[in-house]
């Protein structure tokens, strides 16, 4: 990987650690489901240009949007609204890592040896440490409802790499285009006062989700899309794990996180166990632009 690409990927994961600080600004204000329509709505209106496509694309691009828009982000909000520690949603995450080596056989084939079968059995042993810990006791629904949000997210990676000749700010903009509908659909069956919440946010709210459409979408996902076309994907996931340490960071510092022996002992076993994991991934080449 190139040095440029290197700064970027660790840039990208440091604006996603910062999202969970962001987004629970944005979510004091905003209804889960709203926050992300309005966030993808913005994007279709900010993106049109990079809808049209070739008639071959349409389909593979709407499966994306699906998987990606309404499953990784539906149930992303609803974690991060039903949260009360950050800092264990964000560790649970990075399960996105063995869910993705899981996918990898049962999908693409791939072999996986009695070594990354343990990384993937750490991995989960601290999930489940960080669920029956005290300080994450009561987010025992948000946990599971990441985990799903992780899991979705694994299958976008696959999917993602498996695309050729579309331009990362067209997955952006067909992502949006599909779910933004959907989002907007289901917040108004099971969310009330739209119009009450959009008159009584605040600025920091606003500023939230412009954060998210900007840096949130168009530099970090868009950017994860370029560098899953170029590279495969034991190259880039390692590095994923950055991303907790900045949201834990941002967590105790801006929303008064707390940090147990629990969380962070099964903390350091989920990112031990990915961290494993990637090792044994060996190295992959480069994939031609």
């Amino acid at each position: 990987m190139t040095s440029p690409h290197l700064l970027f990927l660790i840039f990208i994961n440091l604006i996603w650690g910062s999202m969970f600080v962001v987004a629970a600004f944005a979510l004091f204000e905003f209804p889960p489901v709203f926050f992300s329509a309005l966030r993808f709505g913005l994007l279709v209106v900010i993106l049109a240009f990079y809808i049209p496509v070739a008639r071959k694309y349409v389909w593979p691009l709407v499966k994306v949007g699906m998987v990606m828009g309404v499953g990784m982000y539906l149930t992303l909000y609803i974690s991060l609204y039903l949260a009360e520690n950050t800092a264990s949603v964000a560790l649970v995450s990075k399960l996105e890592v063995p869910f993705a080596l899981i996918l990898g056989v049962l999908i693409l084939g791939e072999k996986i040896g009695v070594q990354r079968v343990s990384g993937i059995a750490l991995a989960f042993a601290g999930a489940m440490v960080i669920g029956f810990d005290p300080a994450a006791l009561n987010d025992v629904p948000a946990l599971l409802a990441m985990t799903a949000s992780s899991g979705f997210y694994a299958v976008t990676m696959i999917m993602v790499r498996r695309l050729d000749g579309i331009s990362p700010l067209t997955i952006t903009a067909w992502v949006s285009l599909v779910c933004a509908p959907i989002l907007f659909a289901i917040s108004l069956i099971f969310e009330s006062q739209h119009l009450e919440v959009i008159q009584s946010a605040n600025t920091s709210a606003w500023l939230a989700l412009a954060y998210t459409v900007v840096f949130g979408s168009i530099i970090s996902h868009t950017g994860m899309y370029y560098l899953l076309q170029r590279y495969p994907i034991h190259r880039i996931v390692p590095y994923n794990l950055l991303s907790p340490v900045f949201a834990v960071i941002g967590g105790v510092l801006f929303l008064d996180d707390g940090l147990s022996v629990g969380l962070i002992v099964g903390g350091l076993m989920v990112l031990a166990g990915v961290a494993w994991i990637n090792t044994r991934a060996g190295r992959e080449s480069v994939v031609e632009s």
